[in-house]
């Protein structure tokens, strides 16, 4: 009996099969004892068909074609991993059992899960899933094997992933492009890139259209039989001056109370003093941590999470990174003294005195999620010779677990409301009773005591000081807030239902795949960093501008991933969640296509001679190479034509086969050419394509003419960018008044002629 075990990479088949124990290694795999095989895929090693692999008519994009839905999906293997796969192949003959050691999460699942069905093993397979690589957490793994079926759902909800991803992304993409007839520039648009666009878009354009307002806070010291203390003033509901959010606006208005309320008396007409708790901040999830070690240390997002990563599979000292739960299964509340005793061993501040006895409401398995998903803690591993960088990652998760061990945060609360003609001026004050886990942050909350009054006391408003205050715009979105608010994208939703829906583990995107989306706007230039700003570019607007409303919505895409969530738990099944999407399919791309574009997006339209549109198209051949052709070429037979800075050159034509032969080299022929730069300009070149040898002659009424440039001509350095070449001063064909200069290098422009020295750049018109 053999057991074929599968990690999702090669560094954690190697962790789990030295706690196995090693007895060999092979190609591809590692043997341990009790005839146990490690191997290990890397990542994702099958991908989705591309459209043509269903049907080769659709290699051409054309608007008719779309929605593309296969009604089987077809899975194949990455090229640079086949290798691997086939070693995988070759294992299983000798399997009986199989172990599927993927990541703890729906990709993980699904990343094993795909291999086994490609390769229709039809076997008995069980299911690791651990959140450490500590070798009391994998032990305790092996302890508790599941049967692999009991985590089918979570396979099918990352199945409709992915689907959801090819179908939005491929079929809305090609029709926007086909809509903008871009072929040359790919018009992106995905399930989850396209509203994280739209964040970004709408934040900008609120901190664009903000406008700053002035407004005024009134503060007056109150002295009091007790003691002085200080209190502010409230608008009630037909006060002067103030704006729709209670803001006192009008300056005059603050002018007024101030004279007639200071020195005035006044009576406490309400005290209150409650005690207030505090619990914990739960444990980190990936986003969290983000963005605290972005605000803390400067870090970005991604180093952020490869910090991590490497402290979870290479020091085992933190568990696994890429989650999105903040909470902790209650039968992990056991293994708190080991961890503290790591702590401990550390030196870390406040270890001491964590009581591993009690339990905060971060221990609380319900609200972990169908995928068993925990919030980064430490292991009881002792982490050693760690970088800065590492201990700073290491430092921020475990001081946020040692919290969990501190007594809530307790203060009393006063609350003081005085009536003074009128108007009413209130006081808050804290007194702090039970620091518990605030002792582990770096600043304290300080005492605003109050003095002991009760209601009926008489008390003076001495004066009052006018404060001037002004609105402030939203922040501009960081790449960790923008990956925080696309797991938190209930607050940019209005419906209620909606909203409360989402709030509690729902969000656009993974924590696998947030960097890489944020990363893939920025290189298509829908957004740009500046500083630590992400910023949409005007490219970026009208794309959001011109998008069918539900893919935009993060609302409606958060949705979607809340269906993906029901699918893990069983409460929507993989073929409703795919008849739903394929349906709306049909209007986006319909909407898609019939979208007009501008020139920022299309760039400039040229037209051919017989009313078609000419289209730029990069060559498959060479690389940086384009062309134009018409788009009713084919009916027209119209002939492609060069590219020219961006623009439409000369037509391409069959190179001539014969002609006068060459003055200079006796070799070759003249070819009568049109200029690529000037179309409708002529002139002839030598068959041999030695130009150096052979000079390109003028054309003279369709005959060879003099040479193109004289070989005793003016010459002088080229002022194009530094180029080290030479640019020589060439006489006009059509007009011999008319002189100008030009570089060896046939990419450059031509200059002007300046009383015989290379002028300004010239510039023709298209």
């Amino acid at each position: 009996m053999t057991t074929l075990l599968i990690a999702e990479k090669p560094s954690v088949a190697r962790d789990l099969a030295r706690f196995l124990g090693i007895s060999g290694q092979g190609d591809g795999f590692i043997r341990c004892k009790d005839n146990t095989v490690c191997t290990w895929c890397v990542g994702h090693i099958l991908e989705q068909a591309q459209p043509h692999v269903y049907d080769e008519r659709y290699k051409q994009w054309r608007g008719e074609d779309l929605p593309i839905i296969p009604q089987e999906w077809i899975l194949l293997p990455i090229q640079r991993t086949e290798k691997q796969l086939t070693i995988i192949k070759n294992l299983l003959t000798n399997a009986t059992e199989v172990i599927n050691a993927g990541d703890p999460e729906r990709e993980g699942q699904l990343i094993v899960d795909e291999v086994l069905d490609y390769l229709n093993y039809t076997g008995p397979a069980k299911r690791l899933w651990i959140s450490a690589l500590d070798e009391r957490t994998i032990q305790k793994g092996f302890s508790k094997l599941r049967d692999n079926s009991e985590f089918l759902n979570i396979k099918n909800a990352a199945i409709c992933r992915a689907n959801a991803d090819w179908l939005v992304g491929l079929n809305v993409t090609r029709g926007l492009t086909i809509a903008a007839r871009t072929r040359g520039t790919v018009l992106s648009a995905g399930r989850v890139q396209t509203p994280t666009l739209s964040l970004v878009v709408g934040r900008d354009r609120e901190i664009e259209h903000f406008v700053k307002k002035p407004f005024w806070q009134l503060k007056a010291t109150v002295r009091h039989e007790k003691g002085e203390f200080i209190a502010t003033w409230e608008p009630g509901e037909l006060s002067r001056g103030v704006d729709h959010e209670g803001r006192l606006v009008d300056e005059s208005a603050a002018d007024e109370l101030i004279g007639r309320l200071s020195g005035s008396r006044a009576e406490v007409a309400d005290c209150r003093k409650s005690l207030k708790k505090k619990t914990p901040p739960l444990p980190f999830m990936l986003s969290d941590l983000q963005k605290k070690a972005e605000d803390k240390f400067g870090y970005p997002p991604k180093k952020t999470l490869d910090i991590g990563q490497g402290l979870y599979e290479k020091k085992k000292c933190l568990t696994y990174m890429r989650t999105e739960c903040r909470y902790l299964p209650d039968e992990m509340h056991e293994d708190a003294p080991r961890t503290i005793a790591t702590l401990v061993q550390l030196g870390m501040k406040g270890a001491k005195e964590a009581n591993p006895t009690l339990r905060s409401p971060a221990w609380n398995t319900k609200k972990q999620g169908a995928e068993a998903h925990h919030g980064i803690i430490p292991t009881e591993v002792v982490p050693r010779d760690l970088s800065e960088e590492e201990r700073n990652i290491y430092n921020l998760v475990a001081t946020r677990f040692l919290k969990q061990f501190f007594p809530n945060y307790q203060y009393y609360s006063t609350n003081i409301l005085l009536n003074a003609q009128e108007e009413r001026w209130r006081a808050k004050g804290i007194t702090v009773k039970e620091p518990g886990w605030m002792v582990l942050n770096e600043q304290q909350t300080k005492d605003r005591p109050l003095p002991e009054v009760k209601k009926g006391d008489a008390a003076l408003l001495e004066s009052i000081n006018k404060e001037q205050k002004a609105t402030k715009p939203p922040s501009r979105f960081t790449e960790a807030t923008l990956q925080v608010a696309m797991t938190e994208v209930h607050k940019y939703v209005e419906d209620p239902v909606i909203k409360a829906r989402l709030k509690e583990n729902s969000g656009i995107g993974t924590p696998a795949t947030r960097t890489n989306i944020i990363s893939e706007l920025q290189k298509r230039e829908y957004l740009q960093k500046k500083g630590k700003a992400l910023i949409s570019t005007d490219r970026g607007r009208e794309i959001i501008d011109k998008m069918h409303p539900t893919l935009k919505s993060p609302g409606m895409t958060a949705i979607w991933e809340d269906a993906l969530d029901r699918v893990c738990e069983g409460e929507l099944t993989k073929d409703a969640f795919l008849t739903e999407l394929t349906r709306r399919m049909g209007k986006m791309v319909e909407y898609a296509l019939a979208t007009q574009f501008s020139e920022l997006i299309t760039g400039k339209r040229y037209s051919c001679s017989c009313g078609g549109d000419l289209i730029r198209m990069e060559s498959k051949k060479a690389k940086g190479k384009f062309f134009w052709f018409c788009s009713k070429g084919r009916e027209n037979n119209c002939v492609p034509r060069s590219d020219y800075q961006g623009a439409p050159g000369a037509a391409f034509a069959e190179r001539p086969t014969s002609g006068p032969p060459c003055p200079a080299c006796g070799e070759g022929f003249l070819m009568r050419l049109e200029s690529n730069r000037r179309p409708g300009f002529y002139f002839w070149a030598c068959s041999t394509g030695k130009e150096k040898a052979c000079p390109l002659l003028l054309d003279d009424n369709g005959q060879p003419g003099k040479p193109m440039v004289d070989p005793d001509a003016p010459k002088a350095p080229c002022p194009y960018k530094g180029c080290k070449e030479q640019v020589t001063r060439i006489q006009s064909a059509k007009n011999p008044n008319f002189f100008y200069w030009k570089c060896v290098n046939k990419e450059h422009p031509l200059f002007h002629d300046d009383k015989g020295k290379p002028g300004k750049k010239m510039e023709f018109k298209k």
